[in-house]
């Protein structure tokens, strides 16, 4: 039986794919920061975007670009174990680093709140989270090695998350080689930029995830089909890149579909395109839209579903007739959906959808 090539799209979140598509400048800017020693901004960055929109592979990209470059990387994401999690991660990762003694510590402390206790025999003194890392970024900096942190799904409401970036906060003041990557959803974001807390974060370097452009679609996908051995029509092709809309998500679901459909074939015709666009919009539905929807109110949705009137973008003053209701509480609905990253400005007074086919899914729901 003839072996067949293995799907080379990675339709799976946080799955680096073969070609990274659109996000190549992000990615150097942020390996530059790290490059730069203390003090560059990139240091402390935050990938901000909708779901799919491509931030946790970002994450995973940047942390093994600069473990290849001699950084200890450690990624978690934010939960109430993030920060025995992270001393977890750097025991395993600095093993060659760190001396006996501090791998000794790391794996006998026990954490009590932010407090942290000693277990071994020689020790019984408490410390601090702070501390004990003060302790492990010195020691690795000595040895020319800095720390990278990344850090998925923000969310303000975990206290080890402020923990860490209030921390984070202090190795910068004191030029300790070490970075903080994070990344979150709009709404998520904007939740910890007002908290007074961790104020500090507001002046962290942000990037906006939008969509990729048509041009580097194209060459990913087409790059990706012939580096894993088959090839595709040009009809094909034009048609798989459009359907996309520059949805990274969507970019790795149609490429994995219809190379599915006819995976023992060599080329990848219009017709197992057509069939893996059908499939992949079943699945982003199912994986993405479905549970964005889930998180709107009556009222969100009823605004969003008065914006399928106008095409381009709408007016806010149309939106709220529509609605029966001011313009001044439909700015209150406006406000919370460019936050969830479904919408966004499109100058004074109007809005556009700002998730790619979403205005779709909601068209597909009345």
């Amino acid at each position: 039986m003839k072996e067949r090539i293995r799907n080379p799209f990675t339709p799976s979140f946080g799955s680096i794919p073969l070609q990274l598509a659109g996000r190549e400048k992000i990615i150097q800017d942020t390996l530059e920061g790290l490059d730069n020693g203390p003090g560059d901004p990139h240091r402390s960055t935050i990938f901000i975007g909708a779901r799919g929109s491509g931030k946790t592979v970002l994450l995973a990209k940047v942390a093994e670009e600069a473990s290849a470059n001699g950084w200890i990387s450690v990624n978690v994401n934010a939960d109430s174990n993030m920060l025995e999690e992270l001393l977890i991660q750097i025991r395993d990762n600095a093993k060659e680093f760190l001396a006996p003694e501090s791998l000794l510590h790391i794996s006998s402390i026990s954490f009590a709140g932010v407090g942290v206790s000693r277990n071994e025999k020689q020790s019984n003194r408490k410390t601090t989270w702070r501390s004990e890392m003060t302790s492990i970024i010195k020691e690795l900096n000595e040895k020319d090695a800095g720390l990278l942190i990344t850090v998925d799904e923000l969310d303000v409401r975990i206290d080890e998350l402020k923990t860490v970036i209030t921390t984070f906060q202090h190795f910068v003041r004191e030029r300790r080689d070490v970075a903080l990557i994070m990344a979150g959803l709009p709404s998520k974001v904007s939740d910890l930029f007002r908290n007074d807390s961790i104020s500090f974060l507001r002046r962290a370097f942000q990037y906006h995830l939008e969509a990729v452009e048509e041009s580097e679609v194209r060459f990913s996908m087409k790059k990706t089909i012939e580096l894993a051995g088959r090839s595709i029509d040009s009809d094909a092709l034009a048609l798989a890149v459009k359907s996309t809309k520059g949805f990274p998500f969507m970019i790795q679901l149609i490429g994995y579909q219809m190379w599915r459909q006819n995976s023992d074939k060599k080329n990848i015709s219009i017709d197992d395109a057509e069939e893996g666009i059908i499939l992949a919009q079943n699945d982003l539905n199912r994986m993405i839209f479905d549970v964005t929807y889930k998180e709107l109110s009556e009222k969100d949705i009823a605004f969003l579903e008065a914006m399928l009137f106008d095409n381009e973008y709408s007016v806010i003053s149309d939106i709220s007739k529509r609605m029966k209701v001011t313009p001044k509480y439909a700015g209150m609905y406006r406000k919370r959906l460019i936050e969830h990253g479904v919408i966004s400005s499109y100058g004074h007074g109007k809005v556009t959808f700002d998730l790619p086919m979403f205005r779709e899914y909601i068209q597909s729901r009345l």
